[in-house]
């Protein structure tokens, strides 16, 4: 598997950046409040977070040689925390134009630190993410071209 390239972070971010900015625009164009996630999202967040960090760990214990862990499992774990650091950058992303649009507008509101919070989580996810990635890597493979376990005759 491949790592996880900022670069592409970064291009998840812009795009919920982008998206976020419409969704502004639009929906305040037509007198309806902020889109911004409720507090309640963080509760789905940080269950994404605790499940990614636990598995992480226990992918590392199993490549110590402390547990058993199976490899597809391993490589699901993977994919898992590299899809969480993707859906962070988009939801960081997400309420970047609400929070430059709210501190511009108001000043200090509540829906702007609602934003700033789940901005925060998404951040959170994106450095789970990358530690999980690297809870995941395997310890290099022996190369030796010896191999005493085969008998010839």
């Amino acid at each position: 598997m491949t790592k996880l390239k900022l670069r592409w972070v970064l291009w998840c971010a812009v795009i919920g950046a982008f998206a976020g900015w419409i969704a502004l625009r639009v929906l305040t164009a037509a007198g309806r409040y902020a889109p911004v996630l409720d507090y309640s999202a963080l509760y789905s967040l940080g269950a994404v977070c605790a499940v990614i960090l636990f598995l992480g760990i226990r992918v590392k214990r199993s490549s110590m040689g402390k547990s058993h862990f199976e490899p597809i499992a391993a490589a699901r774990t993977l994919v898992l925390a590299q899809a969480s650091a993707y859906a962070g950058a988009v939801i960081t992303g997400w309420h970047v134009p609400a929070m430059i649009t709210l501190w511009l507008a108001n000043g200090q509101s509540p829906t702007l630190t609602r934003s700033l919070v789940l901005a925060g989580a998404g951040v959170l996810m994106v450095i789970v993410g990358y530690i999980v990635q690297h809870l995941c890597k395997l310890p290099p493979e022996d190369t030796d071209d010896t191999n005493d376990s085969v008998v010839t005759e």
